[in-house]
């Protein structure tokens, strides 16, 4: 697929989007609580959510939302707040389950359970979804044949470089459709910047918390000269330096708990700087080339 042109000011596409989590959604690891305790744990999600949709609206931007189904279920009021600020709503399933652990069935179940929960609760068709943890590889294809048959009109969930939940290579720096048993699925895949040989990427998560703003900033050039779309993730936890801790080992403590105080400020300076567009929006852009 050919590269999307950038918009009429010469700026690149680009997305900010927020995977609506709380704290203690920790992947693949065995001191994070179980489904079943989830209900007991504290939660921050909805004054974190509150931060974002203030400096969202402080700059006008819109983005898009990738909701947990469980935590929609507890903060219907948060969602329909979101929805109504304009804001995109998409599905990051309801047990934040990566698919190569559950199977087909129950992977299927899970994100067709969000999509009706979701669209129950603003009256609007949701259109997107992106996995947990990124966590579609290369031998799960099926996982996308699921995601259009049940309904999603386009993925997020590729992260194409090495990471820790598993990842797919992929040559294009853009979207791309996916041909699937039950149609065409364009997929929006994670943007990333090579150098040297190498692949790069400093645009969200951890990464964008250990990113000087100059190396992001450099990053975000390489994109627009590459036509490539900038796809920016957050999660609400990421914003609150003051959540509870779970007693992760050093290495995933280090992943998940350094520089939040970054983040904030790092957000401000990109809706300062950048355009952003809701993702259906880049996908429109992208089907019409």
């Amino acid at each position: 697929m050919s590269a999307l042109k950038n918009q009429p000011d010469g700026k690149l596409f680009s997305c900010l989007t927020i995977d609506v989590e709380d704290w203690f959604h920790i992947l693949d690891s065995p001191v994070a609580p179980k489904i079943e305790q989830w209900g007991s744990q504290e939660s921050r999600v909805e004054r974190s959510v509150d931060r974002i949709l203030r400096l969202l609206d402080d700059y006008s931007i819109h983005a898009t939302f990738f909701w947990l189904g469980w935590i929609a279920e507890r903060h219907k009021s948060l969602l329909r707040r979101c929805c109504n600020a304009g804001h995109e709503i998409a599905s990051h399933g309801y047990h934040h389950v990566l698919p190569h652990k559950v199977g087909p069935e129950l992977f299927k179940d899970d994100i067709d359970r969000t999509k009706k929960i979701l669209e129950d609760i603003i009256g609007k068709q949701v259109l997107g979804f992106r996995v947990a943890g990124f966590g579609i590889k290369e031998n799960i294809r099926w996982a996308f044949n699921i995601i259009k048959e049940v309904g999603y009109e386009y993925d997020s969930s590729v992260f194409p470089a090495r990471r820790e939940h598993k990842s797919m290579f992929i040559s294009t720096k853009g979207p791309y459709m996916i041909p699937t048993e039950a149609g065409p699925l364009a997929e929006i895949p994670v943007s990333t910047t090579e150098f040297c040989g190498l692949r790069l990427f400093f645009f969200g998560g951890g990464y964008l918390r250990l990113s000087p703003t100059r190396l992001i900033q450099w990053g975000i050039k390489r994109l627009q000269k590459a036509g490539a779309p900038l796809i920016v993730y957050v999660h609400p936890r990421e914003i609150d330096s003051d959540h509870p801790r779970l007693p992760l080992s050093p290495l995933r403590r280090f992943k998940c708990y350094i520089n939040l105080k970054s983040t904030m400020p790092k957000l401000q300076w990109l809706c300062k700087n950048y355009n952003f567009i809701m993702m259906h929006e880049l996908v429109d852009q992208f089907l019409a080339h």
